[in-house]
């Protein structure tokens, strides 16, 4: 069984009181502060702080990347088919009568980001430790913050940018910050971290951000930007520290998803799941159709998630280890194969998070990987190909990733896996965009890759889905209500 991890321990309280009382004739209005106490720092304190920051990034019920948000965003690839009802609205880029599913994860968020915010304060005030103590510390807590905030304003756009922690109960109110000046402070944080945080972390802190997280985060984000040259930079980095990073690529895919493995050499950063109830993920249980503990795959199967037969997934290749992998049609039961039971308009199951040995639905203990060094590859490749076209440098890091996937030699030229040589700067982009497709299927990467280089309403119109109004017409999430009832600065 998969071990707990140091960061499934149970959150320090850290907001002791927040609250107002309040007459409903209003004569007498009282506003007390936020009352939060810290104690004198200690490196045991200080640790024992972080840990409670990153615990509602894999909270049971937070509805991060164990279940809704990986439903809703990954829903928006254009290969996924979600079932009728609410969740048909996403697949079709109809986001405003989910306005509220987004309320859960928007909460999760924030309290990640206000501890973080906390810890960052009681650092900065501290007197007693030194700088080189406390400085990993505060790193990480930059982390945290930085990951919040650049899923969110993925997500939503300009959200509120809270640096500090709320210091009164009336102190909810903060106008939406624009997306680049977020993205520029995160920025300016994990360049924090890259300085300070460690290059590896013993098994047991395994899960905690590490340099090569922060030098990943950045590529992602340099990427997004269309700033190839520091993208590259920053992969290439990661690329060429991997002996002290720890990272190499993991040959086996059934290892590389195992639910039971606390972790491999490929993990740059991931979300970190358990084998015990309340403490693992919910996607084996939303991927698979409802024979799923009888076939070995999952606790329960509810069909919330399944894919279509889209040009992507029509056109890839079967010797390709990861489509037997990820695609699933049939089911085995009690030695029996049989087909499986799919939603309608949709042609096979995802298989990549799998864990028969789940004791129930949201112990499933597979990890949910944010970043991989697989990635740190193919984001060299797409960069170099940018600014310099598909050089060798380009081919040989794509092919890495591709000849893992086709089960072959990793230090040979293979004719079955390789890019077809003398390929033109588009081609090879076009390549390496549906190369991330394979590769991230399930992992929330799709629809990101589809904005960011402009394919969104081409793909999806291709794969044939719908979208309200004939065409795309947004690319970000609505605000939940509860953050426009709670946050008076913000204009409806």
């Amino acid at each position: 069984m998969k071990k707990i991890k140091n960061i499934k321990l149970i959150p320090i309280l850290m907001i002791l009181f927040m609250g107002s009382l309040s007459s409903c004739e209003k004569f007498l209005e009282e506003i007390p502060p936020a009352r939060y106490q810290i104690s004198t720092l200690s490196k045991p304190l200080l640790d024992a702080f972080v840990i409670g920051a990153y615990e509602p990034l894999s909270r049971s019920r937070g509805r991060l990347w164990e279940s809704t948000l990986t439903r809703d965003i990954e829903g928006l690839a254009e290969y996924c088919q979600l079932p009728a009802g609410g969740g048909t609205n996403y697949m079709n880029y109809n986001f405003e009568p989910q306005r509220n599913d987004n309320a859960a994860r928007w909460t999760t968020f924030y309290e990640a980001i206000g501890k973080a915010n906390l810890i960052i304060k009681a650092i900065e005030d501290d007197k007693s430790l030194a700088d080189n103590i406390k400085a990993p510390f505060k790193a990480e807590a930059y982390f945290v913050r930085s990951l919040c905030y650049w899923w969110l304003t993925r997500m939503h756009g300009n959200v509120p940018l809270r640096l500090s922690p709320i210091a009164n109960s009336d102190g909810t109110a903060l106008p939406l910050t624009s997306s680049s000046i977020i993205i520029d402070q995160i920025t300016k944080d994990l360049a924090y971290c890259e300085a300070n945080l460690p290059n590896k972390v013993p098994e047991a802190n395994t899960g905690r951000a590490t340099k090569g997280s922060a030098k990943m985060m950045l590529a992602d984000i340099y990427l997004w930007k269309k700033d190839y040259t520091n993208a590259r930079l920053k992969a290439k980095e990661v690329i060429d520290n991997k002996a002290t990073y720890g990272y190499d690529l993991v040959k086996s895919l059934e290892t590389l998803y195992s639910p039971s493995t606390p972790t491999n050499s490929e993990e740059i950063f991931a979300i970190k799941f358990s084998q015990q109830k309340a403490l693992g993920s919910f996607l084996p249980t939303y991927a698979f159709e409802g024979r799923a503990l009888d076939a070995g795959l999952a606790a329960r199967g509810i069909s919330a998630l399944m894919c279509r037969n889209s040009p992507l997934i029509r056109d890839w290749d079967r010797k390709d280890l990861r489509r037997n992998w990820n695609l699933i049609d049939t089911i085995t039961i009690k030695g029996v194969k049989v087909r499986a039971n799919l939603i309608p308009q949709a042609s096979f199951m995802f298989g990549k998070f799998r864990d028969g040995a789940a004791p129930e639905e949201t112990a499933a203990g597979n990890d949910y990987y944010l970043y991989r060094f697989a990635e740190a590859y193919l984001i060299f490749a797409e960069c170099e190909n940018q600014l310099n076209g598909p050089t060798q440098a380009a081919y040989d890091a794509v092919n890495q990733v591709r000849r893992r996937g086709y089960g072959v030699d990793l230090t040979k030229t293979s004719a079955l896996a390789d890019f077809p040589a003398g390929l033109s700067k588009q081609a090879f982009d076009d390549l390496i965009f549906q190369e991330r497709g394979y590769e991230f299927i399930y992992e929330c990467k799709r629809w990101w890759d589809m904005v960011r280089t402009g394919r969104a309403d081409a793909v999806a119109k291709a794969a044939g889905k719908t979208p309200t109004g004939g065409s795309i017409a947004r690319f970000t999430l609505f605000l939940p209500d509860v953050e426009l009832v709670n946050n008076p600065s913000i204009v409806k």
